[in-house]
């Protein structure tokens, strides 16, 4: 039984490693083609790229590896069956779960990997990957001079180049109009000629202007009276330097990420989701205060019971306002609107503050549950692919991968649908959060039990017999 076992975990280890490498290929070109408007034309280093997609991998690992969990133990068993492997493995006597047993084992162990990868790892790739992301964002676009275009994209500078060499360092005609003063198209720089560098590893750039002139408006204090005066310069050879230390790309704090739900691992959730409660108990008892103060009058028309006497209340109220001039019982009533409105925007600002909280709160206790649903998820595909590759008996990238992508897009479209309502608040966490497994399991144990009865559910002749046995029944 060793040998058996052995060779099943090896057939099964193939499939799952090349289908969750296909899959994260996949997922990281879709990543790719959503953000490709803000990664091109930034002068990305090939390191920063390659790092960006590495945290990208490991952000879309959630997504790869139940996938590749269902796709392997269909494809696994399904081959199994299809070389008549697993009748001869029925044939001597071991049964559907004996046979299963060292990947159901297997499998345990990927999800409590699957789990503190979750945990542990998740939370720093997103972290590093949001970071990166908003940096290469807020990054500007490379310096580019494209013929007879003015480029403004250096500060205070407007440069335009008539014709380029095919090295892109030398340009000719070059006219640089300098704004640093504020005062118009009063200064501007022509030169013939002009070769470009960079210095401090591209924070400065260096051009080289050859066979030029400098045109430069002097403007008078205007108690002279005098008019501004043209300050014309010649030269044979000038460099001139640029900062362009805001093309260049600037790692910026992480701590503005970190507070994030999906930065934490599940004691920080926990944590904070503790103090979300205590914050919105600390609003509440505020907000019974600010009641409790608007009322404080009545004290002194409580009975012995400790309960408001409102008919000496109303008789007390009715003599002393009944005994007021007319001013003052305009004074009153004022006053008693001016108070309730008050009270009214106070009691509306605190109401809006703890649905705030209360969504937070929300937040806190999916990504609490969102820990946990990776790993049973892999568990249950499993039950679903091993079984029902089983009943098809068949390997490959055909039927399995067709059967797989179906049962794969239940459980994306119900995991989604269950989060956001969750956040709607008509589910609550646990349930939306689980919705998908809740639908998946029946679903594996049916197919479980059919594959234990070796049900050819999934045959053709299987619905042909159905279909002949309803007609005949129709026909008698």
């Amino acid at each position: 039984m060793k040998k058996l076992d052995k060779l099943l975990v090896l057939s099964y280890l193939g499939p799952l490693l090349l289908t969750f490498c296909i899959a994260l290929f996949v997922l990281d070109m879709m990543f790719l083609w959503k953000y490709v408007d803000d990664l091109i034309g930034k002068g990305i280093s090939g390191g920063v790229l390659a790092e960006l997609m590495f945290f990208a991998s490991a952000v879309q690992v959630p997504m790869a590896f139940p996938l590749a969990v269902l796709v392997a133990s269909i494809m696994t068993f399904g081959s199994f069956g299809e070389q008549f492997e697993l009748t001869a493995v029925k044939a001597s006597g071991i049964s559907l779960f004996r046979f299963m047993r060292p990947l159901i084992i297997f499998t345990i162990f990927m999800s409590l990997g699957a789990f503190y990868f979750s945990n542990n790892v998740l939370p720093v790739a997103n972290l590093q990957f949001s970071t990166l992301l908003s940096d290469i964002r807020k990054q500007k676009p490379a310096l580019a001079f494209q013929e007879k275009i003015f480029n403004n994209d250096i500060k205070d500078y407007s440069i335009r180049v008539n014709g380029k060499s095919a090295d892109d360092r030398t340009v000719y005609d070059i006219m640089i109009y300098d704004h640093t003063e504020n005062r118009g198209n009063n200064h501007v720089i022509l030169a013939d000629s002009a070769e470009f560098g960079y210095l401090n590893d591209g924070a400065v750039m260096s051009i080289s202007l050859h066979n030029g002139s400098q045109y430069k408006e002097e403007t008078m204090p205007i108690e002279l009276n005098v008019p501004a005066k043209l300050m014309t310069t010649k030269y044979k050879s000038w460099e001139k330097h640029f900062d362009l230390s805001e093309f260049k790309l600037e790692r910026q704090d992480q701590t503005s990420f970190t507070k994030l739900h999906r930065m934490l691992n599940l004691r920080q959730l926990k944590d904070g989701a503790e103090s979300v409660l205590s914050a919105m108990e600390d609003e509440r008892k505020l907000m019974m205060t600010n009641i409790a103060r608007y009322y404080l009058f009545l004290k002194e028309k409580e009975d012995t019971s400790g309960l408001y006497n409102q008919e000496l209340l109303s008789l007390d109220f009715y003599s002393e306002y009944d005994s007021l001039l007319y001013a003052q019982k305009l004074n009153v009533i004022n006053s008693s609107l001016i108070k309730a409105r008050n009270m009214k925007n106070i009691l509306v600002s605190k109401e809006e503050m703890l649905r705030f909280k209360f969504k937070d709160l929300i937040q806190y206790r999916l990504y609490m549950h969102q820990k946990f649903t990776l790993s049973v998820a892999c568990l249950v595909l499993f039950f679903i692919g091993a079984p029902l590759g089983a009943i098809i008996k068949k390997g490959g990238f055909g039927w399995p991968m067709l059967l797989a992508v179906i049962f794969f897009v239940i459980y994306i479209v119900t995991s989604i649908m269950g989060e956001k309502t969750a956040e709607q608040l008509v589910l609550t966490p646990w349930q939306g959060m689980w919705l998908s497994t809740f639908l998946l399991l029946p679903i594996g144990i049916f197919l479980t039990w059919k594959a234990k009865n070796d049900s050819p559910i999934f045959t053709g002749i299987f619905y042909k017999n159905l279909f002949l046995l309803k007609k005949k029944v129709s026909r008698d």
